[in-house]
């Protein structure tokens, strides 16, 4: 009865490995060690083959053993990967925050280019004023001082004043002159009508100096 119950054991165990078999050739790992489990799960079916068949007890300690052993090297290994796995964190995080930190510096250099734009444009035209500003002064630099222009209006103002004053006198003369000719013009017609009734009162009066030859004949 134990020996059929043993093949029976035998039977099922060797139906599990290969099943166990049939599936570990139809899953893949991933990965730098990706073998590893593959190759522990290999042996820790061989390890169950060797106690199940009847191996000594050193053939399954030093199974056991070398099972333990990949597993501690798989546990390192897997140590390092997690090790390299928080590293690559900590830098997606790092280059996560340095990307925040590029966006921000971006957006404040995107707005200090404007502000800039801004200051150059309005420096242009405070230039372009400054421009016109020199060019009327330039202009201006080539017209008299201003006392100068003053001092000029001033003698313009009194030598026309000094006309006035003189076109006036001539005025007045003329206008004297005027009047003295009028009355000289009537002086000279009153004098002619004046010799015209003389002359017509004596063609009027008796011829005395012929009377007087008459009486003394």
């Amino acid at each position: 009865g134990a020996g059929k119950g043993r093949g029976g054991q035998g039977r099922a165990g060797k139906m599990a490995d290969s099943f166990l078999q049939t599936r570990l050739r139809q899953i893949k790992f991933d990965g730098a060690n990706g073998q590893r489990p593959k190759k522990l799960l290999v042996n820790l079916l061989k390890m169950a083959e060797t106690c199940e068949e009847g191996g000594s007890v050193e053939e399954c300690e030093a199974a056991h053993a070398a099972l333990l052993k990949d597993i501690a090297l798989y546990d390192f290994s897997m140590g390092k990967i997690q090790v390299v796995a928080d590293t690559n964190l900590r830098e997606v995080q790092a280059y996560k925050e340095l990307q925040g930190t590029l966006t921000s510096d971006m957006g404040r250099l995107s707005a200090e280019i404007e502000t800039l734009k801004t200051r150059v444009a309005h420096e242009r035209v405070v230039r372009k004023n400054k421009e016109e500003y020199a060019a009327l002064a330039k202009q201006v630099e080539k017209h008299p001082a201003r006392s100068q222009t003053q001092k000029d209006q001033e003698q313009l103002n009194e030598q026309l004043s000094t006309l006035e004053q003189s076109t006036q006198q001539h005025e007045s003369a003329m206008k004297t002159r005027k009047r003295q000719l009028s009355l000289l013009l009537h002086e000279v017609e009153h004098l002619k009508k004046t010799a015209l009734e003389t002359e017509d009162d004596m063609s009027g009066l008796p011829d005395v100096a012929g009377g007087a030859e008459g009486g003394g004949g």
